[in-house]
């Protein structure tokens, strides 16, 4: 509901009609018709083809429904000769790329996209992993810990930082990003079995049975049946 509201809040630099047309296609996403969101964006599109907000919304929900992809790279291509700074504009295009088999040129979008907004999370998350995955394991860790600076709480991304930093060599670092994650969800079953692994690889097996034994819920008590009186 957030972003509906802002881009409520940047049409109002329009007239009224456009402000309306484009907040009415998105209540129409919101309520569960994306199709006939796209329908609509379309024809605000066609009533206001120098406005790049419709376009940049057309182009997310076609990647929402699947659409066809040189139609959402053509939205594109116009939005940011529109409004060059945009970073949605970016993000998205990084998603097509993505959805194009193309991740190098996905993680550059993706790049240009924090060049105009630093704190873009998702931007930042979805570069950090396809860094990772080609093995660009420094482009990752810089991605990773910003968004651990930023949101200290968020465990997968810590997770995440810790196999990259593992990767490295860094064992120490990757331990006390475990740890860390241990703090803010202890019982995140997930969390201790990284952190067991992690003992368990780097010999340390009596480290890994004790957090294994201090996490094992103890087995529960038989009740013993109660005996009825004898009849003798």
């Amino acid at each position: 509901m957030v972003w509906l509201m802002l881009v409520g809040a940047l049409a109002g630099a329009l007239d009224a009609p456009a402000n309306n047309a484009l907040t009415q296609a998105l209540a129409r996403e919101e309520a569960g018709d994306s199709a006939g969101a796209l329908s609509e964006m379309e024809a605000v599109i066609h009533s206001w083809p120098a406005w790049e907000l419709p376009r940049i919304e057309a182009a997310r929900l076609m990647l929402k429904l699947g659409g066809e992809l040189d139609r959402i790279e053509a939205h594109l291509d116009v939005a940011s000769a529109l409004a060059p700074e945009n970073p949605r504009a970016y993000y998205l295009r990084g998603l097509l790329c993505e959805e194009r088999g193309q991740p190098l040129l996905a993680a550059q979008a993706y790049e240009t996209a924090l060049l105009y907004r630093p704190s873009y999370e998702e931007a930042r998350f979805r570069a950090a992993g396809l860094w990772m995955a080609q093995g660009d394991w420094l482009k990752a860790e810089y991605h990773y810990r910003f968004l651990t600076k930023a949101r200290p709480e968020w465990v997968q991304v810590r997770l995440l930082l810790a196999q990259v930093l593992e990767q490295q060599g860094r064992v120490g670092d990757a331990e006390r990003e475990l740890l860390a994650a241990r703090q803010f969800q202890p019982d995140n079953v997930l969390v201790v079995r990284r952190l067991v692994e992690l003992y368990e690889r780097t010999g340390r097996e009596k480290l890994a049975q004790k957090l294994r034994k201090a996490t094992e819920e103890p087995a529960p008590k038989r009740r013993l049946r109660t005996l009825q009186p004898s009849r003798r």
